[in-house]
């Protein structure tokens, strides 16, 4: 990703989607390094590996935020190993 001008701030909706798996890495890597130099990146996605790489992940439930933390606490706040499962298990307690 070349950025022209440098913002402190940069919202990407979906930004690997149908991209192969080493430009992939090389958008990630990218990601890292804007963030390594104070800039801060947020992302969507419905891939949850991206979700696992990234510092902190918030997730919508029903079109709220029902959590915000990184990958390791929301895993051990629902008692779970991946990402995925997390969003899972968001998803029942807010429907209980």
């Amino acid at each position: 990703i070349t950025l022209l001008a440098e913002p402190e701030l940069i919202i990407l909706d979906e930004p690997t989607v149908g991209i192969d798996p080493k430009l992939r890495q090389q958008i990630w890597q990218q990601f890292k390094q804007m963030t390594k130099n104070g800039k801060s990146v947020v992302i969507t996605t419905h891939v949850m590996d991206e979700a696992e790489r990234c510092d902190k992940v918030g997730l919508i439930v029903d079109g709220r935020i029902f959590a915000i933390d990184t990958p390791t606490n929301l895993k051990q706040r629902f008692n779970v190993d991946t990402i995925e499962a997390v969003f899972i298990k968001a998803e029942e307690v807010r429907q209980s």
